[in-house]
């Protein structure tokens, strides 16, 4: 899928920005300039417009025009989610110029773990919080945290989808179950061995990086006020495409480059958070943090290479009409070592 562009646009029944609610057309008017705003306008005085794009049906092909001297081809590959492919939507040279720039920028795996340093004793103040956080996994509410809810906390809290072999023997190892009935109690989990915890945690990263929900390198590229020719093309590309006023262009994300080596994965996952508790800092305002809501609209995927085996995107629950959340955790259909 070399040069391709994949993009999915996703509609959450709360969409934020500023603090006011989307509306989303499915009528555009058409730009005359580059440098027209044409869908800025507002919807009953207060509602910024979004334009949809219309899938038609899985397989429709549309033809787009992005750039002077060439039509691009916009094929529907799902409609739940919202999904499109455009072949050759960037040049080879683009492509390159891109690597390019993300190899001199730097890119860093990411760890979700704590630093070998930070192995000193847990105060009981911290026991006391890090159960808390266990102990909201008890989907059961039945005050003890399952295997099963177990795994989801490690998958949740440290980006890892271990094994149930993982799991007992993390268990084993940390105390956290010591009546070995296969549930934790807040008593368990309180008397249990935390740093022991923390150690065999980094011994899964170091030694099972499959099991880690994402292997990869990554930088982020600054395109808005770029004085960089391809970036500022680019952007200007999916404006076009997407028919979004300029000001959401301008104001979203970085580009992230993403660099996946033998193995590399990121397993299925929601790229954006579906409601704003109103506390958290939003993403898509440069307020990036830890802990910031990504209030994506859109996600637009660039394939700047190719490689024999592997390299593709799943969608696991695409064009399923109903999805069991429970069903697809029981399953582990998000781990994309197992089903893909």
């Amino acid at each position: 899928m070399l040069r391709s562009l994949l993009f999915v646009l996703t509609i959450f029944s709360q969409i934020i920005f500023r603090d006011d609610f989307f509306v989303v057309s499915l009528t555009s008017k058409t730009c005359s300039a580059k440098n027209q705003d044409c869908n800025m306008a507002e919807v009953d005085g207060a509602h910024p417009k979004l334009f949809m794009l219309d899938g038609i049906k899985v397989g429709h092909v549309q033809e787009v025009k992005l750039m002077e001297g060439k039509i691009h081809q916009m094929i529907t590959r799902s409609l739940r989610p919202l999904l499109f492919e455009i072949p050759d939507f960037l040049s080879k040279e683009e492509c390159e110029h891109i690597i390019k720039l993300a190899g001199k920028k730097g890119l860093h795996e990411s760890t979700t773990l704590p630093d070998p340093d930070d192995d000193i004793a847990y105060s009981d103040e911290e026991k006391v919080e890090h159960c808390k956080n266990l102990l909201s996994n008890d989907r059961g509410s039945d005050g003890k945290i399952s295997t099963l809810e177990f795994a989801a906390f490690i998958k949740q809290d440290f980006a890892m989808s271990i094994s149930d072999a993982d799991v007992e023997t993390m268990l084993q190892k940390v105390n956290f179950d010591k009546d070995r009935d296969g549930l934790i109690s807040e008593k368990e989990c309180l008397e249990g061995n935390h740093v022991a915890f923390d150690q065999y945690m980094r011994y899964l990263e170091d030694n099972h990086p499959r099991e880690r929900t994402r292997l990869s390198k990554q930088t982020w590229l600054s395109v808005t006020g770029s004085t960089d020719v391809v970036l500022r093309d680019l952007q200007q590309r999916v404006k076009l495409l997407t028919k979004l006023p300029k000001y959401f262009i301008e104001n979203s994300e970085d580009l992230q480059v993403v660099q996946y080596g033998v193995h590399g994965h990121y397993h299925a996952h929601y790229d954006s958070t579906n409601e704003w508790n109103g506390q958290a800092s939003r993403c898509c305002l440069g307020n990036y943090s830890d802990h910031c809501s990504l209030c994506r609209f859109m996600t637009v995927l660039y394939y700047l290479n190719d490689v024999t085996d592997g390299g593709e995107t799943a969608f696991p629950v695409a064009e399923e009409e109903h999805i069991n959340q429970t069903e697809i955790e029981k399953e582990d259909r998000t781990n994309l070592s197992i089903h893909c």
